[in-house]
């Protein structure tokens, strides 16, 4: 539906341009007409530019950054060990090897091609 309403609104708009030129063809000739609608779409565009560049912006500043990302999964699995070896020592110790073993898995060097 969105799409829809973009397409809509950008042909009325490509209508309401050609008026535009037709009526300034008439005042003040084809040449001038099309020489001031290029230069009324050129401003509109930079207009469109930097409200989006602000949007960018805005949206960017909300986004939480890598580090506080890994900072969190970091802490998450700290609580999610220390509440296992609470609850039942001898899984913890069957956790941590299977960490270590996925550990050294993930981070061994591997032959090129596998």
């Amino acid at each position: 539906m969105a799409v829809m309403v973009l397409c809509l609104a950008l042909g009325a708009l490509g209508l309401l341009v050609a008026a535009f030129i037709i009526w300034l063809s008439h005042l003040l000739g084809m040449a001038a007409a099309v020489a001031i609608a290029g230069a009324v779409l050129l401003v509109m565009a930079f207009i469109v530019m930097g409200v989006a560049r602000l949007a960018l912006v805005r949206m960017q500043a909300n986004q939480p950054s890598l580090a506080a990302e890994a900072l969190g999964m970091f802490g998450f699995g700290l609580r999610m060990a220390t509440l296992i070896i609470r609850r039942d020592p001898s899984k913890a110790l069957l956790t941590a090897m299977i960490a270590g073993a996925l550990a050294e898995y993930l981070s061994g060097k591997r032959p090129p091609g596998d």
